[in-house]
């Protein structure tokens, strides 16, 4: 019998049934770039030892181009590959100017390359959140590029690195004045951006008004981060990506964040290094698959 199954399949192959054989076809190319899958760094102060042990996200206060690069070559020292670092909060001399800050930067054009030819890529954190004290938020502000309260007045909003405003994404002039914000950095070559979440801010304002009129949170989220995907594939090419939140919770209630055409890479916020931070990102990751939100990396769980 072993020897007959192979000719019965050969004549039945190439016989009468061949029109059924599906030839050989190309598959669609995935729309997006391998990388998203691989290893990613972000900001660390742990010794090597300990970093193969608690694999944590610490506080960024210490983050530098010399520190950086330390990192990733000690994990390639050890034969772990890394597929890209992730330069969080602090790199630049104003939150969301776009400008290195050349104390811990001082040569970002080598940084880049020194990354690049390990075959490391590098993405940068962002919003559109900018800072009162930014050196760009006069103009900003001055030019109307910010959203509004209901009255039409400066809305400043609290948030975690101090006070600032939102870009008015309704406004097509404030978008191409942001665009150019973001070619301070995009020039270096950087592959992404890490897109934090500000954007429910704009819930803290009854009726948020845009160039356009009233903005909701979900329209700003999806201009947010399709802003920064949309116009970084335009610069860099479609090798890029941005990490953002797919779902995220505060308290019992949960939000979607991105939008699904750039959600490939993401991390459902910080968490506690503990069960019940666990159980707070597994929820948020059930919560992003039942809205169909791809995401491939985890959450940060935090630690002093």
């Amino acid at each position: 019998m072993s020897l007959i199954l192979p000719l019965v399949v050969f004549i039945t192959v190439t016989g009468a049934y061949s029109e059924y054989v599906v030839p050989p076809t190309r598959l669609r190319p995935a729309p997006y770039p391998e990388w998203a899958h691989y290893h990613w760094l972000a900001n660390c102060h742990c010794s090597f030892s300990k970093l193969l042990l608690c694999r944590v996200w610490l506080s960024n206060d210490r983050a530098s181009q010399a520190s950086m690069t330390q990192y990733a070559q000690q994990y390639l020292d050890h034969g772990i590959k890394v597929g890209a670092v992730d330069i969080d909060s602090g790199w630049s001399t104003g939150f969301n100017n776009f400008i290195f800050d050349a104390e811990k930067y001082p040569n970002a054009t080598t940084m880049v390359d020194f990354f690049h030819s390990k075959d490391i890529k590098i993405i940068l954190w962002a919003t559109s959140m900018i800072d009162t004290d930014s050196t760009n938020y006069d103009e900003a502000n001055s030019k109307g590029y910010l959203i509004r309260d209901v009255l039409g007045k400066e809305a400043v909003f609290s948030w975690w690195h101090g006070k600032g405003g939102l870009l008015d994404y309704t406004n097509p002039d404030a978008v191409d004045w942001w665009h150019h914000q973001m070619d301070k950095a995009l020039v270096y070559g950087i592959d992404g951006w890490k897109c934090d979440g500000t954007d429910p801010y704009i819930l803290e304002l009854i009726l948020p008004l845009g160039k356009r009129g009233i903005v909701t949170r979900k329209q700003y989220s999806d201009a947010y981060y399709g802003d920064f995907f949309n116009y970084t594939r335009k610069q860099r090419g479609n090798e890029t990506l941005i990490m953002s939140r797919p779902a995220d919770g505060f308290g019992p209630i949960f939000l979607d964040f991105s939008p699904h055409y750039v959600m490939y890479s993401g991390w459902v916020g910080d968490d506690d290094p503990t069960f019940d931070g666990l159980e707070s990102a597994l929820k948020s990751y059930l919560q992003s698959a039942w809205a169909s939100l791809l995401m491939s990396t985890i959450s940060w769980f935090l630690t002093s």
